[in-house]
């Protein structure tokens, strides 16, 4: 039996999920037990979580928090014999309606640190490996490395994921009073960043391996365009330990178009006549009658903020929205973008708009496109690209990030190619390679067609990417 595997994170799919940090999380806990794994996951106590799933109390325990003493409570939910997940119980921290996006945000995820290393302290029985999530439990690192060398022993390894560096834990200088460490710890080696706090240095500095979410992004954080400040420390850090880049996966039971429960008409990689209607259906549906089949969908199915490109549509949307195609946008964002692109759509009746999130339109909105587009800024990993590769949408991307590591475009052998990328961030090189998307849809059917079986053929499945973390664990 391998040692227990210690998952310390802000979310985790099902019980608590806003973005991809909480599908990695959620793939963690459940495949690793088939890897011969028991694991605990340990997550912030949200109320609606808390109502959702059947925790049972387990223990309360109160520790240092500033010049105060703060009390957390411990609810269990017993998945399976191999698998417990703990709920960090707080009113005041955790009974809200949103995870994110309060002023306090600091405070609360230091105090969830600290409260799940009380507990491992005390409790902690096995030996363990211990694997925390971006910011929001980067502090456990720095706790482990101060307050516990009699225990490192038990603690056989710390592994830190980057899921997002543009999100880094930054608040006031002053808070450092709540993270209750030697005042050494507040300098620029340690977690000070330009008189700011920064909890994402703990789990960059005190971790024996960091990993982040695609190849391509381990090597652009090094870089000063990527790094978002912390390019020289990353750098610095790759001379002293792993940086490993592992692509995310994605659900393929969920997201599979012959068992898709939100498509009215199923299908296959060796059959897409169902394809061709639940297109069909969707045109009529949110384009009106009288629309010309003929023509190929493109759609952008994310948030509407910058780091998503954006802007690129705004700059220059005569050029992108007269193409001989139907544009079909699904998300929200930044308020500026929604009004933006929304209100574009009286200009252009081949553009629709729709300011929502809907998983099931999500699914029909995949199954009825030729295309994706992602010009992002930046981009992690994503998923949406792997999305639609599953559904028969060929991906036009921007080449960074974990685009550019799922994506394959051979210019010089496209019947290898499961889409297309560009490389200038520009509304230019954007169009260019739209236009080369559909001179392929409308010049080389033959070419089309082979390139959307080698996109379903591709494997994105989650057990790919944990037999990578496997790996790691095990190195």
């Amino acid at each position: 039996m391998n040692v227990e595997v210690v998952l310390v994170a802000s979310e985790a799919y099902p019980f608590a999920k806003s973005g991809g940090l909480g599908d990695v999380v959620g793939a963690l806990f459940k495949y690793l037990p088939r890897f011969g794994f028991r694991v605990k996951l340990f997550l912030p106590g949200y109320a609606r979580m808390l109502q959702d799933f059947p925790f049972a109390r387990q223990r309360a325990l109160e520790f240092p928090f500033g010049e105060t003493m703060a009390r957390a409570e411990f609810l269990e939910y017993k998945v399976s014999d191999s698998q417990s997940l703990f709920a960090v119980a707080c009113e005041r921290f955790f009974e809200r309606e949103r995870m994110y996006g309060y002023p306090d945000d600091l405070e609360r995820f230091i105090f969830f640190s600290r409260a799940v290393f009380e507990y491992l302290v005390r409790w902690q029985e096995e030996v363990f490996l211990l694997h925390c999530h971006d910011w929001q439990s980067a502090l456990l690192c720095a706790y482990l490395e101060r307050y516990w060398p009699q225990y490192r022993p038990r603690a056989t390894k710390v592994l830190f994921t980057i899921h997002n560096l543009a999100y880094q834990g930054i608040g006031r200088g002053e808070l450092f009073r709540l993270v209750n460490l030697p005042n050494h710890f507040f300098t620029h080696e340690y977690l000070e960043f330009y008189g700011n706090l920064n909890l994402m240095k703990a789990g960059l500095l005190f971790s024996h391996v960091i990993t982040t979410v695609s190849p391509t992004y381990a090597r652009e954080i090094c870089s000063p365009e990527f790094g978002e400040g912390l390019d020289g420390l990353l750098r610095a850090l790759s001379h002293r330990k792993k940086i490993v880049g592992i692509v995310n996966g994605i659900d393929t039971e969920i997201f599979h178009p012959g068992l898709d429960p939100f498509l009215e008409e199923h299908y296959g990689r060796e059959n897409l006549e169902g394809k061709r209607k639940n297109k069909l259906r969707f045109l009529e549906r949110h384009f009106g009658p009288g629309v010309e089949t003929t023509l190929p969908v493109i759609a952008f199915i994310s948030r509407f903020v910058e780091q998503k490109g954006i802007r690129l549509f705004l700059e220059r949307p005569e050029e992108f929205f007269s193409l001989p195609a139907y544009w079909f946008f699904l998300g929200m964002g930044e308020a500026f973008y929604e009004r933006a692109l929304k209100d574009l759509e009286q200009y252009y009746p081949r553009l629709r708009v729709m300011v929502m999130f809907d998983e099931g339109l999500a699914h029909l909105a995949y199954a009825a496109s030729d295309f994706l587009v992602l010009p992002s800024l930046f981009e992690p990993c994503g998923i949406s690209q792997m999305i639609a590769m599953c559904y028969g949408a060929l991906p036009i991307v921007r080449g960074v990030g974990g685009l550019r590591d799922t994506v394959v475009d051979y210019p010089f052998n496209p019947r290898l190619s499961t889409g297309f990328q560009f490389g200038e961030f520009s509304a230019s090189e954007f169009l260019r390679t739209v236009r080369r998307a559909l001179h392929v849809y409308f010049e080389d059917q033959d070419l089309f067609r082979t390139m959307v079986a080698n996109a379903m053929a591709s494997d994105f499945s989650w057990e790919q990417a944990i037999k990578r973390y496997v790996e790691v664990y095990r190195e």
